[in-house]
């Protein structure tokens, strides 16, 4: 069994690989607001990539941790994973950004308060409970200014 999976403390990776790539998604916006054009298209276009990416990454991340842990609820991971990746996946082709970007925003919250639920049921690590929401709306905050960018343009 992976320890970490009972672990209630968040383990130096999992902060470092969780908080990690929130970044690119606040420098992404911190780009759209203060560097002169072309640049605020390219951070709106490479933040719904990068965030894209990351909520499929986290798809799998659920999805893998049910198969890893016969105690977890099939059923609960595979929904989270689906749901997860459909809205990384329809971001990617919806081709109006601030739409984009809405659907990426309603996948990073949704996810946070998911798997912060999960990591208390025993569907995700426990330290779930404590980094999930706190990362994944680290993420929203960058994607809400991405699209408040698209909106107010």
């Amino acid at each position: 069994m992976n320890h970490d999976a009972t672990r209630s403390d968040i383990p130096a990776d999992g902060a470092i690989l969780g908080y990690g790539p929130m970044l690119p998604l606040v420098a992404a916006a911190i780009g759209a607001w203060l560097l002169p054009d072309p640049w605020p298209a390219r951070a709106i276009y490479l933040g719904t990539i990068w965030g894209a990416l990351i909520l499929a990454f986290i798809a799998g991340v659920r999805r893998g941790f049910g198969f890893g842990n016969p105690r977890a609820s099939k059923p609960a991971e595979i929904a989270a994973s689906l749901g997860y990746f459909t809205l990384a996946g329809l971001a990617l082709v919806i081709a109006r950004p601030s739409l984009a970007l809405l659907i990426l925003l309603l996948g990073y919250v949704l996810a946070g308060f998911l798997d912060r639920r999960a990591g208390r049921r025993g569907d995700a690590p426990r330290y779930f409970a404590t980094l999930r929401l706190r990362q994944l709306l680290t993420g929203a905050a960058g994607i809400a200014g991405l699209f408040a960018w698209t909106i107010m343009r």
